[in-house]
Formats: C-alpha cells, structure tokens, sequence
C-alpha cells in the first residue's frame, strides 16, 4: 500500500507485522467480517487490543469467504466504530456480494451484510465512487453527509502533498493523514473551553500564529466567531468543520475536513497539549487552506494574523527602535479605550522557539497589556503595566512582580486598587521601564463600535466610533499617487474629517487603508501575491470652508503628516488631532496604480466624517447673450446671413458638418465628426426628426464656443487632448458638477488610455446635458401622470 492512499494506517513496534500497512483499534470486543461475528469478552478487566495487517485482512477474509478467488485483488475497507471493528471487500468483478459499495456508502446486498450505526471510516483512493463535492453551505454540506453516511474529503485543499507544499519538498518523515477519532479513542473539539491557552506549536514553526491564537482567548466572543462551538465529535459528526476568518471587510466561512498530518500517530503541526482535543490544529489547517498550504504558514507576522482573527485595525510598533516617552503616550491612549494590545519578546528573526529568560519571561509568546497605573512610593513616581499571559505561565519574577518587595512600600489602599490580590490567572505588574526595556514589539488592535459590544470582556474600555467605505483606484480617473505629484494628487479620493470646535479636548483618530489582497494562492501565482501596490494616505488641515482640495492648494501647502508608503496589505497611523477640518487622502505611491481599497476611519469623541463628492448639476445658462465678440463682428453676422441663405428651415447632421467644417476653427479645437455633430443636434431635436432647425444654429455655436474655451485652459500644448484627470475641473469651467460615481463613468466611456480628446469632452458635456433634460422631463411628468412605456 502506498502511503497516498486514503486507508489509515498505523506502524507500532510492540506488534510483529510492525512493518507491514495495517490498522490498530484499541479495546476491540466485536468483530464483523464478512457478516460473520465473532465476540471476545475482556481480557483481565481490559478490552482487547488488535492489531490487524493488510495482508493479513485479505487471507483472512478470503478464507473465511469461499465465493472469493485467492487470485483477486481486493480493496479492503476497515471501519472502527468505538469498540467495533467491520472489514468489508470491495471489487467491481464480484456482482452482488456482501461489501458492494455506491458512491462511498455501504449497501446490503444477499444474505450477508455489512451494516455501521455510525459512519467512522475511510476507504481507499481506487475506490471508484463520487466525491462530495466543495460547493454549498456548511449545513447543506453537512446534511447531505449525514444523509448518505459519509465523511466529508475537502477536494479543494485534499489530504497530499498540495495542501503541505507549494513546491514538491520531501518530508522529514513520511506523513500518513488520519482524522481525530484514529489518532485518540475519545476525540474532543475543545476540552473545558479555551480559556487558557495550551496549545504548543508543531514543526512549522508559526509562533507568529500561535501569538494571535492566544490573544483570542481573553475575547471569549472573538473566538467563538473564529471557532464556532457548535461543533464537536458527537452523533452530529460527519468529519466537516468550519472556521472565519476576516478578509478584506468580510468575514469569509474556510470550510476542511478532519484529516490532520501526523508522524506515528501523532500530530506533526500546531496541537493542543490535551491530546484529546483538537480545535487548534483544525483550526491551523484552515488558516493554511486559506493561504493555499502548510508551507505558506512556515512565513508570516502576528499583525496579519489578528487582523485575520479579529478584523481589527492592527498596528504594530519596534520597542527596540522607539522612543521610550513616544511608546507611554501610545500605552496611555490604548489602554482606556476599546483596543486590544499584545506585547512579545522575540530575539531573533530566526530563532522561533520558546525560551524561558531569567526574568521568568518567555520568548515568542504574546502577553495581553491590561492596565497602566502611576504609584507614588519611596522611590518616587513609578509608572507600572499590567500584563496577563494566556498560557498561565511564563510571568515576571523582576520588580513590581507578585512578591517583590517593592509592594511593602505602598499603602494597603494603593494595593486593593492595582486588584494586586484579587486578579485575573496569568496576570502581573511590572515598571513602565523594565517593559520598555524586555519587551520587542508591540501590537496595538483597534476594535470597532459593533465587536466592542458584541464582547462583555471589553465593556469596561471606551468604544470607537468608525466610518467604513469601500473604494478603489482608476487609472485616469483617481489614482493620482502621492503628494509629490501635485497635478494629480487632489484627484485622489477625499473623505473631510471634521472635529468640532465646541469640543474643549483633543480627539484621538485612526486611520487605516487595506488594500485589496488575496490569500488563497496556488504555486503558479504565489509571486502575484506579492505584487501589491505600495499605499499610504496623507492627511491635510483644510479650512472650514473648502469642500475640495484643488491642485492649486496641494501645491501651496504641505500635509500635515504622510504615512511612509509600505507594500503591506495595511498601513495605519494613530493621531491625536485639535478641533478642527481635515482632509484624509488615500494614495498609492504611484500614480496610474488600478486596486480596490478599504478605508477606517475611528475617532473617540463626536465627528462627522464624509467622502467628498459633488451633486449632478448644470449651474451655468448659455445663452445668446454671452454671444462672443466675435460673432457681434460684420465677419460673425456675414457667416450667419450666408447660413441662412444657402441652408433650408432644417438641417440634417450631414449639412451641420459640412458647414461646421468650414467654419470650425472659431468654435472648436478640431474640425468635428459626423458623431459629434448628430450628438449635438440631439440638444435641439425636441420632435426626434433627426434635423435641427436652423435658428437653434446660433445657440449650438455658443455652446460649442464656450466649451471650446473651457477646455483650452487643460489644454496646455494646444494639441486637442488633455490628461482624463481634468476632467472634473473642465466639467466645472462648462458650468457642469457631476458626482464620483458620474465622472468615472464618463472616464471609462470617453477617455482612452488616460487621454481626453476634445471631441470625448464634448460628447461627454453633451450626454450630461441630455440627461439633465431627460431628468427634468421625467420628474414634471411624474408629479402628475405615470410615465408611458415608450418614454420610460
């Protein structure tokens, strides 16, 4: 048998055929084979253990079998159902015989059968039958199981080498994939809940998982979205388990089976200490099904992961590199407020073991920050932190720890309010000073209004308030890059942050923009997932007037603070802002960049908060009034008399572009299509004719002549095109607003390649003007009689 094949097997050197594929069941009392019992009472006061080959099965069942040839092949099927053991034989040439298998489910067939209760089993890959397929819901998925007696096999991430490797690597050891209730008599998803953490990492080395695992088990509800208890290995089983986890504003359901790698039945990767219990590598194996294997885990940071697990706004800071005042005024805005802050020691970028340093510290572990307190002793004034460590071990033996002396210099009523003897399992102070100085990094997660109170373990903190809003970059439309590229910067998308001025203190703001990433990934790809845009986002003071930043503006006056850009899915800055107006730009680097991004906004005291964006309106008249000069001239009035006169009462789009041709240059940039003229006539058409009657000619020319003009001011080169990034500023000198939703439109209509000819600007003017008409049209019918259908 190969070691790819889906019968479990299991090598143990207290048995003779230790070399030889075979299956071992502890506490055995029944055999089924063939439909054929045989019962074996217990041994001394215990159940016997069997163990039984492969090959040894196969004589076995053909002699116990005289309808079966010796000289057959047969696929054995062993299925363990607590303290019973059933072989069956499967094989396409043998009709109606006792183990006729359809489509993986047992069928009674003749006088002798094979029948389970309960569906423990795994059959080999040769078999030829139908497998459950990957798409639908959980429950659908699972009802249809329990229906047919089956186990569920996930065909998206199966049990071999894809699911462990992006690249075909040997294994140190041979892996055999089992399911829980192979590897242990009585399989547990979680044993007496997760609060404490035991769980300790396999040969992946993800400490950096690990340290986001642990910080969810002080936020009982934030485990139970990423870990449903509603699961478990009672009578409900069916080998399907589900977990979430956050992506891109969503919170995606990662859907495996229960066969887990393991290395002499034991589990090779992240394992619970219980070895019963197995909530934690199932839960491994769906961050890895997320991020395409085993191997993609072998790499990663604890930010990503808690932005995975909590869908916070994950903020991370080198205490290593920091400033120590700059790392108190962060602890000091974080703890009161609704922000989960995980702090760690890791020494070397290589070393991912757990080391226990003299302090009684641990490395790679993730340590909670729960409180900040200033005491007043003989020493002077000592800032402290309070720490809490999942795992229950691993706590501070240095100053300020549990019985260090330092507590005998404060008053019996400073001890009761640091809670010193009443205190959660696993939690400690230390000094400001020592924390700066033992620990590395710290990771600041910033939870939202909604998950803030759906968690009763943070009603104590101070909520945030969010503003979320989905968007994205487009060529030649907003992505305008950087504040260095002051032609395109304000053309960015803009959301105005305004604190108010009646508010006599400071409002503490965050500011994060993800852009959009993509974790389920294959070998063919994985380099794509690295391609991402570098991103940031500058945040201007604006005055209380301005609706827009312009070019002009960004060009006169600097940003008060530009993230560094960063090729990072996220990038987050934590302000403390004055009352006031503020405009926050989202940006990549670059401008031309395409990508989808999500922008957060949190504050903790009252603001309003708005994209920026304009009403659909024509607020300019053109009339013959505003007739240019020119055409008040004997040159003006000469081409008018000679239209008259040679044209009849109506035109059609040919006659309009013959003339338009020979007098263009007066009113347009270019000589004009066909297209732009029947465009233009449609403004004059009120009887859909197709023609325009010639005394609407003269407001035609003025409109064309003061479009004319509006685009020449972009037009810098005088080459009849201008960047599609101007086209809101020449839509407003047309006497045109339009709203972002609008003006995209107009750039993937009538921009090509970011170029905006002077024809698309007219077409484009032309359309508003259109659809303003027929806007007004279909509002004054309304009021009175429903539309017809053919106006409609």
């Amino acid at each position: 048998m190969e070691e790819e094949l889906l019968v479990n097997y299991y090598r143990d050197n207290k048995f003779s055929e230790k070399n030889t594929p075979g299956y071992l069941i502890k506490n055995i009392s029944k055999l089924n084979i063939g439909g054929f019992s045989w019962t074996k009472g217990p041994v001394r006061g215990r159940r016997l253990s069997l163990f039984i080959s492969l090959q040894t099965a196969s004589q076995y069942l053909k002699s116990r079998l005289p309808f079966l040839k010796k000289s057959i092949s047969l696929n054995i099927i062993i299925v363990a159902n607590e303290n019973t053991l059933t072989m069956g034989v499967h094989n396409p040439t043998i009709p109606k015989r006792p183990a006729d298998i359809r489509e993986g489910v047992f069928r009674t067939v003749g006088p002798q059968e094979l029948q389970l209760k309960r569906k423990y089993w795994t059959i080999d890959r040769s078999l030829a039958r139908k497998r459950e397929r990957s798409g639908g819901s959980y429950s659908q998925i699972k009802r249809g199981l329990r229906e047919r007696g089956q186990l569920y096999e996930d065909t998206e991430f199966p049990a071999n080498t894809r699911a462990l490797y992006h690249h075909k690597k040997p294994h140190l050891n041979p892996i055999v994939w089992m399911r829980p209730h192979e590897i242990c008599a009585r399989p547990k998803f979680i044993a007496d809940g997760a609060t404490r953490f035991d769980v300790e990492q396999g040969e992946l080395g993800d400490t950096w998982l690990v340290q986001a695992v642990s910080t969810l088990t002080l936020t009982p509800k934030f485990l139970d979205r990423v870990v449903p208890p509603d699961q478990a290995f009672d009578h409900t089983y069916c080998g399907i388990f589900r977990f979430r986890f956050w992506h891109f504003g969503d919170w995606v359901e990662v859907i495996i089976d229960d066969r887990l790698p393991t290395f002499k039945g034991r589990l090779v990767y992240l394992h619970s200490t219980d070895p019963s219990e197995f909530w934690a590598a199932l839960l491994e194996k769906a961050y890895a099904k997320l991020y395409g294997s085993y191997e993609s885990l072998t790499q990663g940071f604890t930010t990503r992961a808690l932005q995975d697990l909590t869908g916070g706004i994950v903020q991370s800071f080198s205490l290593t590199v920091q400033d120590k005042f700059l790392t108190y005024q962060v602890l000091n805005s974080a703890v009161p407020r609704s922000t989960l802050l995980v702090a760690s020691i890791n020494l070397e970028k290589d070393n991912k073991r757990n080391l226990r340093l003299r302090n009684g510290l641990v490395t790679q572990h993730a340590y909670s920050v729960t409180g900040l307190a200033r005491v007043r002793s003989k020493l002077g004034e000592t800032p402290l932190v309070r720490l809490r460590n999942p795992w229950g071990r691993g706590e501070w033996n240095g100053p300020w720890s549990e019985r260090s002396w330092e507590w005998d210099s404060l008053s019996e009523r400073d001890k009761e309010l640091l809670s010193v003897r009443v205190r959660n399992e696993g939690e400690f102070w230390m000094s400001f000073d020592d924390f700066a100085r033992h620990f590395s990094h710290l990771d600041l997660v910033h939870v939202g209004p909604d998950d803030w109170m759906n968690e009763p373990a943070l009603h104590s903190k101070k909520p945030w308030r969010a503003v979320l809003a989905r968007r994205r970059w487009r060529s030649g439309y907003n992505a305008g890059g950087g504040p260095t590229f002051t032609e395109t910067t304000a053309m960015n998308p803009q959301f105005h942050v305004q604190i108010p001025r009646a508010g006599l203190s400071k409002c503490h703001v965050v500011v994060s923009v993800v852009q959009q990433y993509d974790n389920a990934i294959s070998a063919q790809d994985n380099k794509k997932r690295h391609q991402l845009h570098p991103i940031g986002f500058a945040v201007y003071e604006i005055p209380a007037n301005m609706t827009r930043l312009t070019t002009a503006f960004v060009t006169e006056h600097r940003p008060m603070d530009v993230t560094a850009h960063s090729c990072a899915r996220e990038t987050v800055t934590f302000f403390t802002l004055p009352p006031g107006d503020y405009m926050v730009v989202p940006h990549t680097q670059q401008p031309n960049c395409d990508a989808k991004f999500l922008l957060r906004i949190l504050t903790d005291e009252q603001s309003n908060i708005w994209e920026v964006n304009e009403d659909n309106m024509v607020f300019r008249s053109i009339n013959l009034e505003k007739l240019d000069e020119g055409m008040k001239k004997r040159e003006g009035r000469q081409m008018l008399l000679k239209l008259l006169n040679k044209y009849p009462p109506e035109l059609d789009p040919q006659s309009l572009h013959k003339f338009l041709k020979t007098h263009w240059k007066t009113f347009l940039v270019e000589k004009p299509t066909l297209d732009l003229v029947k465009a233009m006539i449609m403004l004059r058409d009120y009887n859909i004719s197709g023609k325009v009657a010639i005394s609407d000619i003269p407001a035609l020319l003025v409109m064309l002549q003061f479009w004319r003009t509006a685009f020449l001011k972009f037009d810098k080169g005088h080459s009849g095109k201008t960047s599609s990034y101007h086209l809101r500023p020449a839509l407003w000198e047309a006497g045109v607003t339009v709203s972002n939703k609008v003006l995209e439109c107009l750039v993937l209509r009538f921009a090509k390649s970011k170029i905006l000819s002077s024809e698309a600007f007219l077409m484009s003017l032309v359309r508003l003007h259109l659809a303003h008409e027929r806007f007004h049209s279909i509002d004054t019918k309304m009021k009175g009689n429903p539309l017809s259908l053919e106006e409609i």
